[in-house]
């Protein structure tokens, strides 16, 4: 028996153990032969290897070697990024070394468009912390507003009483949600078996919570495509949060957590406060930019240095003011400071994915550097550093698929 990269299987080889997703589904048992079909689902499910019978105890393909110049060049960016991390730490450790292996494979885009350099700095005026929260609601900036299908499907949720048909007549009344919702299910963020062309048999397959949370996120980030930013790039904005989203989902599967189309929502949404940030305060934040890079802080910690508060905090109140659940506030607020948080798992979650993505470099929020990993926060997530080598080859996918979520308009 011995380890075969999917990439490497060959039609006839038989598995010598189930392969298995990360809810523990089986997929493949083991003993059958493989076929074209399964290298296709296996490759839908981000399965990275599989066991194969009669294969040498070592895996039977080597990978094809990278230029020795190269991998030494991506090594050196990498550590530049991690350089506020703590190496030693058991999954930092490890998320270095996937997000080398993903850098080389050339899983995700290349993104080298990182956020602007700051200008050379002075010195911040003497009480020049404040309020930040305080002069953000004080503005009163006019936030976009949420449409109002969100609130009636959250009136359905609320009904105990209600069906999958009351559920698929409110999505229904949204044709660009609709089309959005069913691109979703049909795709391999779900791996469903057959096609499904009906709202209300997606709504009875997936969950009405769970349906009603994916249309929330893509409804609240369909909100900010247009607006331009002096400081951000927002389609790198998008597919930092998009990232964001689906590996939150992935985590919270390898807990086998309930409700994890509400830690996508989590995700996605989870950086909306310094979005606002960038669009309406764009002097403040690239006072931000400047003390981050002059103190070596990422920039979530020098918000709060010279703001009092962070993005987090920001997208608390806008996700209050918009009507929405507060434990999705909650995931947003405590994302960089889970301990805190009244239910610490979910937002660590969030905040592990925030900085795997970080580390993969998938967009960019602006944070120039992967953020520091709080040890209370990753003991509060309760995962095995062995997860992430799965969880990086199933976000590649999924990403790619759910790609058109940041070209769709909103509903």
């Amino acid at each position: 028996m011995g380890t075969v990269r999917i990439k490497e299987l060959k039609t006839g080889m038989v598995l010598a153990d189930d392969v298995t997703d990360i809810k523990g589904r089986l997929l493949l048992p083991k003993g059958r032969p493989i076929g074209p079909e399964h290298v296709r689902i296996f490759k839908i499910w981000g399965i990275p290897q599989v066991q194969v019978a009669g294969a040498p105890g070592e895996t039977q393909s080597a990978a094809p070697a990278i230029d020795p110049a190269r991998l030494e060049s991506l090594r050196r960016g990498l550590e530049e990024r991690f350089r506020l991390t703590d190496r030693n730490h058991p999954a930092i450790r490890e998320i270095f070394s996937q997000a080398l292996q993903a850098r080389a494979a050339g899983l995700f885009p290349a993104n080298d468009a990182a956020p602007p350099e700051p200008e050379p700095d002075v010195e911040a005026p003497t009480g020049a912390r404040e309020d930040f929260l305080q002069k953000f609601i004080e503005k009163e900036i006019l936030l976009p507003e949420v449409p109002s299908i969100v609130f009636e499907m959250n009136e359905v949720i609320s009904n105990p009483l209600s069906t999958a048909d009351q559920m698929a007549c409110v999505i229904n009344k949204s044709p660009s949600l609709t089309a959005q919702l069913l691109r979703i299910v049909n795709s391999s963020f779900y791996g469903l078996p057959a096609r499904v062309d009906r709202v209300s048999l997606a709504v009875t397959l997936i969950g009405t919570r769970e349906l009603s949370s994916l249309a929330l996120g893509i409804s609240i980030m369909s909100l900010f495509k247009k607006i331009p930013g002096r400081l951000l790039n927002m389609q790198l904005f998008l597919q930092h949060s998009l990232a964001c989203g689906i590996v939150s989902r992935l985590l919270a599967a390898h807990k086998t957590m309930r409700q994890t189309e509400q830690m996508f929502t989590s995700g996605l949404l989870h950086d909306i406060g310094r979005l606002v940030t960038f669009i309406y305060f764009p002097d403040d934040i690239l006072d931000c930019l400047r003390h981050a890079a002059r103190k070596g802080l990422s920039l979530a910690a020098a918000e709060k240095e010279r703001f009092g508060c962070h993005h987090g905090h920001i997208g608390k109140y806008m996700l209050h003011q918009w009507r929405l659940p507060l434990s999705l506030e909650n995931n947003v607020c405590f994302h960089h400071e889970p301990a805190e948080a009244p239910d610490p798992a979910p937002a660590a979650l969030v905040c592990v994915a925030d900085l795997l993505v970080n580390a993969l470099g998938i967009g960019s929020s602006g944070e120039r550097c992967v953020p520091p990993l709080d040890p209370r926060a990753w003991e509060a997530a309760e995962l095995s550093p062995d997860c992430f080598e799965t969880v990086v080859h199933q976000t590649a996918h999924q990403f790619n698929t759910l790609n058109f979520l940041l070209q769709a308009k909103a509903p």
